[in-house]
């Protein structure tokens, strides 16, 4: 199979063929119309990165120039662009070479941006930083980049403010993610008047796409929850990163961690990178008193997807219930690539024997399927409950694995599944007034292109009664939907 036309996707972005790319360049350039903030507060920008660029000639240099050309024809130009890292090809113990590729970088593949005088807000990173020479011919090249970071980080960490907005961009060179909480936490504080704070790095905390091996990959476990618990507390509106060649967004306690890996990275003889490659993009961002949007944008400028952050649900009061009857669950078709469905589930769990099997709570039935397209469940070995989806048909199910529920305890929690979202599109909260969180997973897609249920089953699995069943007592089952805007699916 080529991988330049197909590959598994985050969210349904797929590899542009370099026939396309062609195709794009040789287009006349049209305009068209910038995501816009819904009040006079907020602030429209745009965010793209990891290019590998600065060599003339390279394919790398091909596939910028077709993001660049797509992003300067946004009407009216976004106020700034955040560029959280990997700009130039780097990995050099020869300096001059490597600031040859800066001023090629800057002064011939960027030079749209300064002759339009489009702040750039550029962020350290493993191939621009990653030792003592490199992070002093950066600090040359970005003079221009606020000196107010950390001690021994100025012209590396930094934060400015614009207007209302703060943004802040911290030191994340080669594997190593030398963020100074203390100065973190004492930006944000001091900035706390700030309607919208924007924090990025190069480096994903949480993993993308099944990349779960840190440092090369993500944040090391025992510094996540250290970083993240700032940007909670301090009600940031997003975490910008880059680096997975991919885009991604999960939430994690109502904090989205947007990944934009797009900018024209390749890998591999025919650019494209085994299991994460994607399609070249760059995300229109814009943030208002209502919310934050985005919509990732395609060399062409076709919208690829969208979201509005937070979503809003009905009351749970409102929500539908959904019973079993003996004929199995009984539930109008639900369109999982376009509807945003949440359900509750509440019961109360009996003791499980040692070694027991799983027991479900709620699936979608489709008998061509083969197993249920998708299945919310308790895992007989570890007692957690897990989310099953087959997000391409005939190609089994990937899993999410959600929190450990006590046995002789009760059960409450809300799932929600988000078709513009992609993996990070299935989300647990436990009530109404909780934060929403990804569920963990290792799948590059979501439900974005389930195949529809058929019907609905609650407490077994589709072969009906006894079939995995729910050995506990008072299991009931609610659902909230809307329509939703997702952008193109493939």
């Amino acid at each position: 199979m080529d991988r330049r036309k197909f590959c598994q996707t985050t969210a349904g972005i797929v590899t542009t063929s370099l026939t396309d790319r062609a195709a794009v360049s040789a287009e006349k350039p049209v305009p068209f119309a910038a995501l816009r903030p819904r009040d006079e507060s907020g602030h429209g920008f745009v965010l793209y990165s990891d290019c590998c660029s600065g060599k003339p000639g390279t394919a790398s240099a091909k596939n910028l120039q077709s993001v660049n050309d797509m992003v300067a024809r946004i009407q009216p130009q976004p106020e700034f662009i955040a560029f959280p890292g990997d700009a130039v090809s780097g990995y050099t113990k020869d300096y001059a070479e490597l600031r040859r590729q800066w001023d090629y970088w800057l002064g011939t593949e960027m030079k749209w941006v300064r002759e339009r005088k489009l702040p750039l807000f550029q962020s350290t990173s493993n191939h621009n930083t990653y030792d003592a020479g490199s992070e002093t011919v950066f600090r040359e090249v970005h003079a221009d980049l606020p000196q107010n970071g950390p001690a021994g980080q100025q012209g590396l960490a930094y934060w400015l403010r614009r207007g209302n907005l703060l943004y802040v961009s911290t030191h994340q060179p080669d594997r190593r993610m030398l963020i100074d909480h203390a100065w973190l936490d004492r930006v944000l504080t001091d900035n706390a008047d700030a309607d919208f704070k924007f924090v990025t790095g190069h480096y994903p905390v949480f993993p993308v796409n099944g990349y779960m091996g840190w440092p090369q990959w993500c944040f090391p476990p025992d510094q996540r929850r250290p970083f993240w618990d700032l940007l909670v507390e301090h009600e940031v509106d997003a975490y910008l990163a880059s680096h997975i060649i991919a885009f991604d967004v999960q939430i994690h306690d109502n904090v989205p961690q947007i990944l934009s890996g797009g900018a024209g990275t390749v890998y591999g003889p025919d650019g494209s990178m085994p299991g994460r490659s994607e399609s070249l993009h760059a995300v229109q961002m814009a943030v208002d008193e209502q919310g934050l949007r985005y919509q990732v944008h395609d060399p062409t400028g076709r919208v690829r997807e969208q979201l509005s952050w937070p979503f809003e649900l009905p009351l749970v009061d409102q929500w539908q219930p959904v019973t079993d009857q003996s004929a199995g669950s009984l539930l109008g078709p639900i369109d999982l690539s376009h509807e945003l469905v949440a359900f509750r589930i509440r019961g109360m769990r009996s003791r499980p024997e040692r070694g027991g099997s799983d027991q479900t709570l709620l699936c979608g039935v489709d008998s061509s399927e083969g197993v249920e397209p998708l299945w919310i469940g308790l895992d007989g070995d570890s007692g957690r409950l897990v989310v099953r989806i087959v997000p391409l048909s005939g190609h089994g199910w990937q899993v999410w694995k959600g929190p450990r529920v006590t046995a002789e305890t009760p059960l409450d929690v809300q799932i929600a599944f988000h078709p513009g979202m992609g993996p990070g599109g299935v989300l647990i909260r436990a009530d109404e007034g909780a934060a929403w969180s990804t569920l963990e997973s290792t799948s590059s897609k979501g439900c974005e292109s389930l195949r529809r249920p058929r019907r609905w089953a609650v407490g077994h699995g589709q072969s009906g009664p006894g079939d995995r069943s729910f050995s506990g007592d008072s299991l009931r089952v609610t659902m909230a939907r809307q329509t939703v805007e997702v952008g193109s699916i493939p």
